[in-house]
């Protein structure tokens, strides 16, 4: 009678598990997404203003940081066409920067992926930090220019289903 009981119960238990919509943890992958290690929750509003992903997959630029939205809030055309001109701006803008922090992203990614370890892959990316920092602001305008053009209602959906935690950023002041 027990297992009857239980596994049904059981069974509901792991389907409300698999449908979660709440915030994810942050995963490895993630912290591979060196404009979030270097920017922290800003670093989203750099997606695709580095070019392409890398050879290998994965990214570097903020794309693991956006959950996507649902389609009942899914961005509209003019939505879209205004964050993609927001990047563009910004990429024609700091170009020289983004094309050196993207060198260096695509060599801490190489390092770690050739056994690196976590110290000689943070060394690699200390080399961008003076570039991070001089671009930070002009990053967090970015970021606060592109949920300008959300809705609100777009804004707290992504809010409510961002990570927990981000990696802890380097480029701000810290030694």
């Amino acid at each position: 009678m027990f297992r009857k009981l239980m596994a049904p119960a059981l069974a509901a238990s792991l389907v409300l598990a698999a449908c979660d919509n709440g915030p994810t943890d942050v995963t490895a992958n993630d912290t591979d997404d060196y404009a979030l290690v270097m920017f922290g929750e800003a670093g989203t509003a750099l997606e695709g203003t580095m070019g392409n992903p890398p050879p290998a997959g994965g990214h570097f630029d903020g794309r693991t940081g956006w959950a996507r939205l649902p389609d009942s809030l899914a961005l509209t055309q003019t939505q879209i066409d205004a964050i993609n001109a927001l990047r563009a701006a910004f990429r024609t803008e700091h170009q020289a920067q983004l094309d050196s922090l993207r060198n260096i992203f695509a060599a801490a990614r190489t390092a770690r992926l050739a056994g690196a370890t976590r110290e000689e892959v943070r060394a690699i990316l200390e080399q961008g930090r003076a570039i991070a920092q001089a671009l930070r602001p002009d990053v967090v305008e970015l970021r606060e220019a592109i949920r300008a053009v959300l809705t609100e209602a777009q804004r707290a959906w992504i809010d409510s289903h961002r990570p927990r935690r981000f990696p802890r950023p380097i480029a701000p002041g810290r030694p």
